[in-house]
């Protein structure tokens, strides 16, 4: 087992391994849990999730195990703030980019509508704050018409607070 091959996204202590079947993700998770078992480290197997990405409706019963412990398969988990589904689309991680974009809007609305802000100012912030928490994760994004209509709306919104003293 030592020639496998580990496909893996890290950052920090949150690691994603990528596979195209349960096998070669079973044979990546036994290379690495031995090697961190010499290493004197314990893989936390309540932390650890299996997500199958599949095109179609069926649903893949994927059985990976640490030691003689089955690894919970999930619909969809967050990394590093992006949201991964089973589906492998980007419908649910624009929702949630929306939904945070909606709650700056509202968090910002006393500041935006305030009088003694000046435009510059307010589209300063709308650009520097509003945006990023809207587009974060957008380059992984398959765009469609529809999608840049959510997000342009939320920056509409924006610009209408900006605009209603």
């Amino acid at each position: 087992m030592s020639d496998t091959v580990i496909k893996t996204l890290l950052y920090a202590d949150d690691q994603v391994l990528i596979a195209s079947s349960a096998e070669e993700l079973q044979r990546m998770i036994t290379v690495m849990n031995d090697a961190f078992e010499r290493k004197g480290m314990k893989v936390n197997v309540n932390k650890t999730k299996v997500l199958v990405i599949e095109r179609n409706e069926l649903v893949t019963e994927c059985q990976v195990m640490i030691g003689d412990e089955k690894l919970e398969q999930v619909n969809e988990f967050v990394y590093l703030g992006s949201l991964f589904t089973r589906d492998g689309k980007c419908e649910g991680d624009i929702e949630r980019r929306v939904k945070a974009g909606n709650s700056v809007n509202g968090a910002l609305h006393s500041v935006m509508s305030s009088k003694i802000i000046s435009s510059k100012a307010r589209l300063a912030v709308i650009q520097r704050v509003l945006a990023p928490t809207l587009m974060y994760g957008s380059e992984s994004w398959v765009w469609q018409k529809k999608h840049e209509s959510r997000i342009n709306a939320v920056e509409m919104r924006a610009l209408r607070n900006k605009e209603s003293d």
